[in-house]
């Protein structure tokens, strides 16, 4: 028996006493909150046992499992390591995770088995498995194929709980702990072997969770007991479960209007998308830590009901209409009615919106779809009331908009009454539907919903009692629960007031302007309105991007002009505004579209643009430009001094900031060019050219050099050679385009499609210098710009940049390279050198074309001499200290002289030479000399 049954019992035995009875009535819970519930009390128990009923709070589904309220909602889809926790239980399909009941691990940590208990009964079945929030693709065995980074590496093994179910075999055969009789029979529980592996699990032990159909259900429309995710039947199951339910008896169970709630909720629903679904489902689970009430509370959002219990017995009514069991009229009213047309607006809304958990978040609670209206959302003036009406047994997007629709429309059938009524209303109970006949009222057949029912003792006109019945009704209408039911039909079930509040929308205008902060040059959005309504006295205006969600407020005032600062340049914008009356009456909006030009002109040309060849360096000057939104300069070098532009030079200074107006470089022949670039990336229409004639440096030498063009042999990445020019390649080939051959799009001979954004080129030559030399390095390249644009090219779109990487090293041997670092015409130390080209484009259509590619490495000329050096009378080998890679002359100065000597020099080299002297006879002799020896 029930604790409710006991409890009814004693009531009935209050009933035979009508000195103590005080009310009799039905204990009701409602799952949608437009009803209220009354509970049985007698005597002096009436105020502890009749409460007054709360809307439910379902922060343990909404709330996150670190803010205190438990995250039911959250953490159902994690594992969880606790001594105690308690029961789950799952009806219909959802996601969820579990207790970790077991972990161990074995063959020297290589493998860790976790047995994770997912609900405390047996399910029907395992539908999909997820490591962390992957889907899992498992063969016969329960080794995991998909995704292949767990071939070989994850076991999953699946049990339902049924009451016969053995032991995990696996699990007993390798584990030192868990034998035969950890049969776990009752629970659904999971068995996963993992394999030690820091790229499969990076982050250590993954999370496991599944989605699940849960707990078979009885039927009592065919006596069988199957898999359902009918909301009437789950209802059932838990209010009969002795193990965590209500634990009623079968005749306390009303399976004849629990049979009729089930056949509504199986009813099929068309889908505005096509198909169709039933029309109540529930999926969703809960554990013990919540109270029965609770839980009933929670189940029932499911289907939009309530569960009462009405003559020793639970009956379950679901969201739906029904037509009128009886007809009141004033005949069957024994006291005065109290009659109310409308609530407070602090008790209405207009607006629904929520939690649920959906397949397509994998079970996931997100928000589903807001239900508003329009009509409702008028009639409270314009002001959006929402409420917040989580669902978290309910995972389908339409069956979420059609139980949110019920709450909102239940919420406005505003009329309600009360008044006593003869036993004839004893047959009503809480959910049932009434007509109401009362000319005095105006009602001919005005359809009520019981919302409160109890019953009492009042005095009849010779003062003797009589029992009668206190109702409590409330409008409905059909429609309430009709998916294509209009607004306007509820409006006229209500008082229809005019609204002294008329404030029409006002107009708006809006520009952009350039303005600066900080030094900083920024796009300001513009919003002027204007009012059109005599009754205005602010306004409120809003904006964001197109593709943003939330609108950013501009502000509320009497001023007709606001403002957005930093709007990026080049997108469009959703503005809006609405007038405020003097009461706060705010009109609808006014909308609008509009594009950000940002800065409409090219930042200007620079003039006065010259260069100074002073020695090794190139200062180069110009007039800065007085644009206020100016960010930098660019310089750039071509080696022509005739043909030169700004797209057939390399880029030599990237960035010269504002307000210099001068730099120096390095010295070479060519011409430089420069252009501006504003804050917007715009860049100056015209270049400013200046070109420079450098004498090749006196007392340098010509030492090696490397030569790309034109096959450019060395390594190409997102590179091609077309007709002996280095450009970036295409995402096609041109013959592979399908269509005809003059179909494709681009460069003819480079393909189609666009082009990369970058590409690198390796030098096929190095310059080995045979030893360790300072010398001077510089770089010849010819480039130009190719576009698949018609008309004229973009400017400053493409760029090459060199860079060199050297060492002291054999570069046949091991070397030791450096770092490639971007090259700059100067003095290295090193034997060896390597090049690099780097080809850049902003502009998928245009890319750089190089032309000719050399990089020239150029000794000094030095010297090295000794004095006073005795020869011997014999051949003397001199070795010059620090070695010359070409020796151009060697000189000689001889002391002691005689007549008729002389000398012969041989082996030459750059490292040394040798000499040795004679006397007349041809005799060798001893002599004091000096040598200078010249080279590089």
């Amino acid at each position: 028996m029930s604790w409710v049954s006991s409890f009814a019992r004693g009531v009935g035995r209050a009933l035979k006493n009508p000195s103590t009875l005080i009310t009799a009535g039905i204990y009701a819970v409602t799952g949608n909150f437009a009803m209220a519930a009354t509970t049985i009390a007698a005597a002096g128990a009436a105020n502890a046992l009749a409460p007054k009923p709360q809307m439910p709070s379902y922060s343990s589904y909404a709330g996150s499992a670190g803010d205190g309220s438990g995250g039911e909602g959250q953490s159902r889809t994690q594992m969880i390591k606790q001594p105690i926790t308690p029961r789950r239980f799952v009806y219909g399909e959802t996601r969820i995770s579990g207790v970790l009941g077991h972990m161990e691990s074995t063959n020297n940590d290589l493998y860790l088995h976790m047995v994770i208990l997912m609900a405390s009964h047996e399910i029907n079945s395992f539908q999909t498995i997820y490591l962390n929030d992957e889907a899992l693709t498992l063969d016969g065995s329960g080794n995991v194929t998909s995704p292949s980074r767990y071939n070989g590496k994850v076991r999953v093994k699946l049990h339902t709980g049924s009451s016969t179910q053995t032991a995990d075999s696996d699990l007993v055969s390798e584990s030192a702990v868990w034998t035969s009789n950890h049969r776990l029979q009752g629970i659904a529980y999971m068995y996963v072997r993992l394999k030690f592996d820091n790229d499969a699990f990076p982050t250590g032990t993954p999370n496991f969770s599944a989605k699940v159909r849960g707990k078979e259900l009885y039927d009592p429309r065919t006596g069988t007991t199957y898999y359902s995710a009918n909301p009437a039947l789950a209802i059932r199951d838990y209010l009969s479960n002795s193990t965590y339910g209500f634990a009623a008896d079968a005749d306390e169970i009303n399976d004849t209007e629990i049979s009729a709630a089930a056949n509504i909720c199986d009813q099929s629903v068309a889908l505005s998308g096509g198909g169709s679904e039933n029309r109540y489902e529930i999926n969703g689970t809960f554990t013990t830590a919540n109270a029965p009430k609770r839980i009933i509370q929670e189940m029932i959002t499911s289907c939009g009901g309530i569960v009462s219990y009405v003559n020793g017995k639970f009956t379950i009514k679901v969201a739906a209409y029904r037509s009128p069991s009886m007809i009141l009229n004033e005949n069957d009213v024994v006291s005065t009615i109290s009659f109310q047309t409308k609530r407070s607006k602090r008790d209405n809304y207009n607006a629904v919106k929520g939690i649920f958990s959906p397949p397509e978040t994998n079970y996931i609670p997100t928000d589903y779809p807001v239900l508003t209206s329009s009509a409702f959302e008028a009639e409270d003036g314009n002001l959006r009331r929402f409420l917040d009406y989580n669902l978290p047994y309910t995972t389908s997007s339409a069956m979420a908009q059609r139980l949110a629709k019920i709450a909102l429309y239940r919420n406005r059938q505003q009329v309600t009454m009360s008044m006593n009524c003869t036993m004839k209303a004893f047959d009503l109970s809480v959910g049932d539907t009434v007509q109401i006949d009362n000319d005095r009222l105006g009602f001919s057949g005005k359809i009520f919903e019981v919302v409160e029912w109890s019953s009492g003792i009042s005095d009849d006109d010779n003062g003797m009692p009589v029992i009668n019945v206190s109702l409590f009704l409330r409008e409905t209408n059909s429609a309430v629960y009709d998916w294509n039911a209009d607004e306007k039909v509820f409006t006229l079930d209500n008082t229809n007031l005019p609204n002294p509040f008329d404030i029409s929308a006002p107009t708006i205008t809006v520009s952009d302007d350039l303005q600066t902060y900080n030094q900083q040059s920024v796009s300001v959005l513009i919003a002027d309105v204007a009012a059109t309504s005599t009754f205005h006295q602010q306004f409120e205006v809003e904006a964001k991007l197109t593709t943003d969600t939330n609108f950013t407020n501009l502000g509320i005032g009497s001023g007709t002009r606001f403002s957005l600062v930093n709007v990026q340049a080049g997108a469009t914008y959703d503005v809006r505004a609405r007038s405020i009356s003097g009461l706060g009456v705010r009109s609808a909006w006014t909308n609008t579209t509009y594009f950000v030009t940002g800065s409409a002109v090219d930042p200007s040309d620079v003039t006065n643009f010259s260069v100074n060849i002073v020695g090794q360096q190139a200062d180069l000057k110009w007039t800065a430009i007085p644009d206020g939104d100016l960010s930098h300069y660019i310089i750039r070098h071509s080696p022509l001094t005739t043909g030169a532009t700004f797209n057939n030079s390399r880029t030599l200074v990237k960035k010269v900031s504002r307000p210099a107006s001068t730099i120096t470089v390095p010295a070479l022949t060519g011409t430089y060019s420069i252009k501006a670039v504003d804050k917007f990336g715009k860049v100056s229409q015209n270049e400013n050219s200046s070109i420079a004639l450098v004498d090749s440096i006196q007392g340098f030498n010509f030492a090696d050099s490397a030569t790309e063009h034109p096959t450019f042999a060395g390594s190409k990445t997102d590179l091609i050679v077309v007709d002996n020019k280095l450009q970036l390649d295409t995402s096609a080939l041109f013959d592979s385009v399908s269509g005809n051959f003059d179909d494709a799009t681009g460069l003819f001979d480079g393909g189609s499609g666009a082009v990369a954004a970058t590409g690198t080129y390796d030098f096929a030559n190095i310059i080995d210098l045979g030893a360790v030399y300072t010398g001077q390095a510089s770089t010849t390249m010819k480039v130009s710009q190719l576009s698949q644009h018609s008309g004229t090219p973009a400017s400053a779109t493409t760029d090459v940049d060199l860079y060199v990487s050297s060492t002291q090293d054999d570069p046949t041997a091991s070397p030791t390279w450096t770092a490639y670092r971007p090259f700059v015409v100067g003095s290295y130390t090193a034997r060896a050198y390597r090049f690099r080209a780097v080809l850049e484009t902003t502009d998928s259509f245009e890319t750089p074309a190089i032309e000719e590619l050399v990089a020239e490495i150029n000794l000094p000329t030095r010297s090295e001499s000794d004095s006073d050096i005795q020869s011997g009378a014999g051949a003397k080998a001199i070795t010059f200290t620090t070695p010359f890679k070409t020796l151009l002359a060697v000189s000689i100065s001889v002391g002691d002289m005689q007549s008729g000597d002389y000398y012969g020099i041989t082996s030459k080299s750059a490292t040394g030479f040798t000499i040795t002297f004679y006397n007349s006879g041809g005799t060798p002799v001893d002599r004091l000399f000096d040598y200078v020896a010249t080279g590089f």
